[in-house]
């Protein structure tokens, strides 16, 4: 189910990222003031930031899958002390399974993202669910 997804990084200033100009078919992840994370063809080719001091690389450290709102309600129940926010498109980030995720959440769908070294446990997780 989780399997290799990779990912540019961008670590630059918050006002740089607030100004760039992404690709419209990215998926961009805001995942701290300073920081996205970009779900696209993960080519770091063509990323560009008003900052000099700026990191853009190919980050392929994450596992991920696309799923139900359902099957992510269900991994969530009982391995999660957290809820996560009802309004949607929106980033909620969080342990579950004891393993730190990152979780797209969409009306009809949810990108579940985890970092390389969690992924064994939690998939194994997710087959007893």
């Amino acid at each position: 189910m989780l399997e290799p997804l990779p990912l540019v990084r961008i670590v630059s200033t918050p006002d740089a990222l607030d100004a760039a100009a992404f690709r419209t078919d990215d998926l961009v992840l805001r995942v701290a003031p300073d920081e996205v994370l970009i779900v696209g063809d993960g080519s770091a080719d063509g990323y560009v930031v008003e900052d000099r001091h700026a990191i853009i690389v190919q980050d392929a450290g994450w596992h991920g899958a696309w799923m139900t709102p359902d099957d992510v309600e269900r991994l969530l129940r009982g391995n999660c002390s957290w809820k996560p926010p009802t309004a949607r498109p929106t980033l909620a980030q969080g342990r579950v399974a004891n393993a730190p995720v990152k979780l797209w959440l969409e009306d009809d769908r949810v990108l579940l993202l985890v970092p390389h070294v969690a992924a064994h446990d939690l998939a194994e997780r997710m087959r007893h669910e």
